[in-house]
């Protein structure tokens, strides 16, 4: 985490991890990267949002909520089950946490 200190006195906070520090960062981040994923897929469909919920199971306000980043209805189960929807896999791998890695064990998505 790198701290800027800008001209006019306000200071900003680099982060690769966007929720880093936050409750549940890790699987908030897991979730986003998740949901990027079913919003790719829908726009290389090019496919409506009415018609993207009715292939999810999902309701088009649902639908619209993933679009915007909005996650807070949605499990994880629930976004694999999106994606699986879409044709896309999702591989879960559980590993033993590395001691050299400098962060704690969690949830991480790899794409």
């Amino acid at each position: 985490m790198n701290r800027t200190k800008h001209k006019n006195g306000t200071t900003v906070v680099e982060t690769a991890h966007p929720f880093e520090g936050l409750a549940n960062g890790d699987e908030r981040l897991a979730k986003v990267k998740l949901a990027a994923q079913i919003n790719e897929q829908i726009k290389k469909r090019g496919i409506k949002q009415t018609d993207a919920a009715a292939l999810l199971g999902i309701t088009q306000p649902e639908v619209s909520s993933l679009g915007k980043g909005r996650l807070s209805g949605f499990t994880f189960d629930r976004l694999y089950r999106c994606l699986n929807a879409l044709d896309v896999d999702v591989e879960i791998s559980v590993k033993k946490h590395s001691a050299r890695s400098k962060t704690s064990a969690g949830v991480h998505v790899h794409i």
